[in-house]
């Protein structure tokens, strides 16, 4: 028997969630959206008919969003279905307020590395112990790394993991910016930096067992060398507390919109 699976909104995230499940045996999935999207799944134009067909109901909505999609929802026939709600800065609670304690409500905070199966995924329920959120929990570990996390540390995964990856891209960028002094295309300086990446992550993979980062880092520096020049300034400054500051800067405006319903 086939799981139906039925996103409201179509944006990247669900992009993301669509293409890195749709090799699952046993998934059908559809849309509603305000619109027609290039995707080659059904679209509905109507949100109750997007719930009738659906047993798992993803909101891939903004979080200004969420109050009139759930007040659309409310009065529809939602038993037995799963809501999945990966929408920052609303927790549990906020859902139950329109859909009821009974409704199975599943907060999840992932990334876009959904769509490569490599996505880093927080997950809390109001009902843990149900086997449908056993289920989904299951689905989501085939998209990368999920947890099991308790809501008040939501608000810090989402800027971690959340945000994190425009973080890593916004920090790749400077490097990119720095080597335009080489005058090489822009598309083989992508090309370099995304060697560089991928060799420091897989660096990082074949040796995170046996040495803290620390020590990764002290192998690849000489003493009064390049590394040690650039590593000394990065600490006489204290760059660290600045990147350290960024993502304090997301994890509090995921508070600030839990607390304000922005």
């Amino acid at each position: 028997m086939k799981v139906k699976h039925g996103f409201i909104g179509f944006g990247n995230l669900a992009k993301a969630v669509y293409q890195g499940l749709r090799e699952e045996k046993d998934i059908e999935f559809a849309y509603f959206a305000r619109s027609r999207k290039e995707v080659n799944i059904p679209y509905y134009d109507k949100i109750n008919d997007l719930v009738a067909f659906a047993d798992v109901i993803w909101l891939m909505i903004k979080p200004q969003d969420l109050s009139t999609i759930l007040e659309e929802l409310e009065p529809l026939d939602r038993f037995g279905k799963i809501v999945v709600s990966p929408v920052a800065g609303r927790n549990i609670a906020f859902i139950e307020r329109y859909l009821g304690k009974e409704q199975l409500i599943l907060r999840i905070m992932p990334n876009l590395a959904m769509a490569y199966r490599k996505s880093v995924t927080a997950f809390a329920s109001n009902q843990p112990e149900n086997e449908n959120a056993v289920a989904i929990f299951h689905l989501l570990e085939k998209l990368g790394k999920a947890v099991r996390l308790e809501e008040n540390g939501f608000d810090l995964f989402t800027a971690v993991f959340g945000s994190g990856p425009a973080f890593i891209l916004a920090f790749i960028q400077i490097f990119k910016e720095k080597m335009q002094e080489f005058n090489l295309p822009g598309a083989l300086l992508d090309e370099l930096l995304l060697e560089l990446t991928q060799g420091t992550t897989l660096y990082f993979s074949q040796n995170q067992k046996s040495y803290s980062i620390e020590q990764l880092i002290q192998n690849i520096t000489s003493k009064g060398g390049t590394t040690q020049a650039g590593l000394d300034y990065f600490r006489t400054h204290e760059i660290g507390k600045h990147f350290e500051g960024i993502l304090d800067a997301a994890k509090n405006r995921s508070e600030e919109m839990s607390r304000n319903g922005d």
